[in-house]
């Protein structure tokens, strides 16, 4: 097996190449949500690293959010494009879970990704599993039904108030990995390639906007 990882679904980019079982190449960039310029460039050159072609690929492994509405859309349109021209799976794969699984850590973990206004995106994971659902809230609200021995990890910077009484995992460990993206999604099940779409959680902001104002007219 021959897997590609890709995530954009935040401020950083990041790609992995891997044979199912270890990670081959790994490269993670915080490029200001510039992926679009950056991630065929990156990609090319580590394939020609470890000296694949694009024929040999039997697997991308996409990172399908929630996250940044452009960041997604950037990650989903090289994956289906990617997956269909070469005939191959496409398999993805939540980015708080993979924010979870990055951290390093053990036992009952809170993925964050800030959607600003006191508002993140927030999934809750024990030894791995999804807990509930992941949700756009209030991260304030949220953490209150949290038990106390939970670990946040993600972007916990933008949260420090409301997440005091907590442990934060190590900053070293507190954003996705596209590497670890490739290993969970070796085993995974994949979709239909024309059907895939990235998980917003929330309407774009314009999108928001537009609807609020067809409830005046």
């Amino acid at each position: 097996m021959k897997i590609v990882a890709i995530d954009t679904s935040t401020k950083q980019l990041s790609v992995a190449l891997s044979d199912g079982q270890q990670i081959l190449a790994e490269a993670s960039y915080v490029t200001s949500l510039n992926h679009a310029t950056k991630l065929m460039p990156l990609l090319e050159r580590m394939m020609q690293e470890v000296n694949w072609s694009p024929q040999d690929l039997t697997r991308i492994v996409i990172a399908d959010g929630p996250g940044s509405y452009t960041g997604l859309r950037i990650g989903a349109t090289t994956a289906k494009t990617l997956a269909y021209t070469l005939g191959i799976d496409l398999v993805p794969v939540s980015t708080l879970e993979l924010m979870a699984a990055s951290a390093g850590a053990t036992g009952r973990i809170l993925a964050i990704q800030d959607a600003r206004r006191g508002t993140g995106f927030v999934g809750f994971y024990e030894e791995g599993q999804l807990v509930g659902e992941e949700q756009h809230t209030v991260v304030a609200e949220f953490v209150k039904t949290l038990p106390e021995d939970t670990k946040m990890t993600g972007d916990t910077d933008k949260f420090v108030t409301e997440l005091e009484p907590f442990t934060i995992v190590n900053a070293a460990f507190r954003s996705p990995r596209a590497g670890v993206l490739a290993l969970l999604g070796a085993a995974r099940e994949p979709v239909e390639t024309h059907a895939f779409e990235p998980r917003y959680l929330r309407l774009a902001e314009a999108e928001a906007k537009w609807i609020e104002a067809q409830r005046h007219d």
